[in-house]
């Protein structure tokens, strides 16, 4: 190849090769990168906001000006409160809409139980650990506990919790976790 050619193209292959590299890092405990209750007091210890909820209204917000950011806001009805909301208030919260693109989605009238971070300096906000923070919660209530959960983690404590368990109440499951439900 013309060296014209090669350059950009081994530049372009190298930045892919990085990116990938870095793209996503486990949480600092976890098991060779699965996503385990190893980590659940960080977890916990890093959420502003922790509640169970159902989804209400999705607004995609378009950046102002050319250092805007795009955000997706997302309205919550708080059903079961756990830290930094109460029952029964609705809570908006601001998502960098990057997530959105990468596949990271609500949708209204679903059920989560979600360990929020604070809202950042510019008011964004997203679950702990990606995938890792936000729990389906299904019809009746219950948190769908995935299989990432308690079976691979070295911690023998968390297994014993969730062993063969595929649904548990909210508050046995916020109890797994250290936590007491808000009043």
């Amino acid at each position: 190849m013309p060296s014209s050619v090669w350059n950009p193209l081994l530049f372009v292959l190298l930045l892919i090769l990085i990116s990938s590299t870095f793209a996503v890092q486990p949480l600092p405990g976890s098991h060779r990168g699965t996503p385990s209750l190893v980590n659940r007091d960080q977890l916990a210890r890093s959420s502003g906001y922790i509640f169970a909820g159902t989804v209400k209204a999705i607004e995609r917000i378009t950046p102002r000006g050319k250092d805007g950011v795009a955000t997706i806001l997302i309205t919550f009805h708080v059903d079961k409160a756990i830290r930094g909301v109460r029952a029964g208030q609705t809570l908006t919260v601001h998502e960098w809409a990057g997530l959105w693109q990468s596949g990271e989605r609500y949708r209204p009238g679903e059920r989560v139980l979600l360990f929020l971070y604070p809202p950042s300096k510019l008011g964004l906000t997203s679950p702990v650990g990606g995938p890792m923070g936000r729990f389906r919660v299904d019809s009746g209530g219950r948190v769908v506990v995935p299989r990432r959960i308690g079976g691979q983690s070295p911690d023998p404590s968390a297994r014993a919790r969730f062993r063969g368990r595929t649904r548990m109440n909210i508050p046995d499951f916020v109890r797994a976790f250290g936590l007491m439900e808000a009043e």
